[in-house]
């Protein structure tokens, strides 16, 4: 990594780890590997690696060509293709939530005790002002 970001090697192969926060303006080539396996917040940040400088960069997302990909895949694939503009992170993040779904806060699928909270009481906690802060919260849910 360092003989990289000193530019005495001009190929960096690495795992995921490089998505946290690298910042190195002159690399302006990424290729990806078994994308498909990846989220949609991974693929944002792998891409946001490349074209921090001043050069014009391109990602690659593979995929095996004989693999049938599942319709999650495609549309994460799909959806990092289409958000491509400075500023995209917002959009990306909604169509995940389109993909993944919203989860399921009050569900057998939780631990704890938010069962005995109730869904009513947890709203109107929501909209309560935190402690210590000038804001208030949430508006109550509907």
């Amino acid at each position: 990594m360092m003989d990289f970001a000193a530019g005495k090697s001009d190929v960096l192969v690495s795992t995921t780890i490089i998505e946290s926060g690298l910042d190195m303006p002159n690399v302006n080539t990424l290729i990806v590997t078994d994308s498909d396996r990846l989220g949609l917040t991974q693929l944002h940040q792998l891409r946001g690696r490349v074209g921090r400088g001043v050069n014009r960069a391109h990602a690659c997302f593979l995929y095996p060509k004989d693999k049938r990909l599942t319709a999650q895949a495609t549309k994460r694939l799909k959806t990092i293709f289409e958000y491509t503009e400075l500023g995209a992170g917002f959009g990306i993040a909604m169509r995940d939530l389109e993909i993944r779904g919203a989860g399921n806060l009050l569900g057998v699928e939780q631990s704890g005790h938010i069962a005995a909270v109730g869904f009513d009481l947890y709203c109107r906690l929501l909209g309560r002002p935190l402690l210590n802060s000038r804001r208030a919260g949430p508006p109550p849910c509907r």
